[in-house]
């Protein structure tokens, strides 16, 4: 069981809920904390999917931005007036079930009244809250994994599948007697061939783990630089091209302006806040995020202005983690 569900809004909280999870995940282990629900089959109920994912935590922490309660759709709706919202349905299943829910306010946030809330999500108010600061971060987490603990080593929600009876033993044991007259009876190939076959699954496996270190380590790696992004100014048109990359990814290729923004930029230069770009630094924005092109089609025009929060990924790319001032 997954006894910690991180409830996060992208937009909202995504870098500091990536921190936290690499910080709980080595305390508690991987398998004890869970952040996206992922994989919703087609043709599933996701509202279902959510509450069983929910149901089978111990406590759920509530991440909670500056714009964590305001935050808007394409439409302009309050994304918590939609009762289909994944971040409403996460806190709003773990409310109804009783299941612990802690409030973790970062960016400097407060925590939201009552009348601030829908009404299957008005309980939050009252539930005692944890600030994560980012100067007193590593101490504040500590407070966080104290009150935590109980929840996560108190066992889990669900009883553990009971063990097979008298009659799946039976042919069990049959079974091995066989494979043991076998193996004595002069089934020395066979054991030969099998002893082979285990190694080389142990291998995979190794090989498979060591895969995944990596992967988990690149992405610990990508998480830590998210919260220390940057803003980048742009200004479109000019020589400034957007690619389209994949079904919502895009590539903005710029030119590096020769000041910082209070310079002034041409059209199709971007420059970072204080200062320009130096040597060697990208002139690639990368974005994979699913709004990408809502911004990026504002470049085409030279008398827009744009200002992306990057940080360099070390890959050729100024990666986004998120737009607007």
């Amino acid at each position: 069981m997954r006894a910690i569900f991180i409830s996060y809004r992208r937009e909202d909280a995504e870098g500091q809920a990536g921190r936290l999870f690499d910080d709980l995940a080595k305390q508690f282990g991987e398998n004890a904390v869970f952040m996206d629900v992922a994989g919703i089959a087609a043709g599933r109920d996701f509202r279902r999917v959510i509450e069983e994912h929910v149901a089978s935590c111990g406590v759920l922490l509530a991440m909670i931005g500056k714009n964590w309660l305001d935050a808007k759709d394409e439409s302009g709706r309050r994304r918590l007036d939609d009762p289909a919202d994944f971040v409403r349905l996460e806190t709003a299943s773990a409310l109804k079930r009783d299941i612990p829910v802690i409030p973790v306010l970062v960016q400097g946030a407060r925590m939201p009244r009552k009348d601030q809330l829908p009404e299957d999500l008005a309980e939050l108010a009252f539930r005692n809250g944890v600030e994560l600061t980012h100067a007193r971060w590593d101490s504040d987490v500590q407070v966080l994994i104290k009150a935590l603990s109980p929840h996560v080593e108190s066992g889990t929600r669900n009883p553990p599948p009971p063990g097979p009876g008298p009659s799946s033993r039976w042919p069990k044991v049959v079974a091995g007697l066989v494979g043991a007259i076998v193996i004595a009876t002069g089934g020395y190939t066979w054991y030969q061939s099998s002893s082979q076959r285990v190694e080389e699954q142990q291998l995979a496996e190794e090989k498979k783990k060591q895969a995944e270190l990596i992967e988990r380590q690149r992405l610990a790696e990508e998480r830590k630089k998210a919260v220390q992004s940057y803003p980048m100014t742009c200004r479109g048109g000019g020589a400034l091209s957007v690619t389209s990359v994949g079904s919502t990814g895009v590539q903005i290729r710029f030119q590096a302006a020769r000041g910082a923004v209070s310079s002034g930029l041409a059209p199709g230069q971007c420059a970072w806040a204080d200062r320009a770009l130096r040597p060697g630094e990208p002139t690639t924005i990368c974005d994979d995020r699913t709004r990408a092109a809502q911004y990026a089609g504002l470049l085409a025009r030279s008398d827009k202005y744009v200002i992306v929060y990057v940080y360099n990924d070390n890959h050729g790319c100024m990666r986004v983690t998120r737009v607007g001032p």
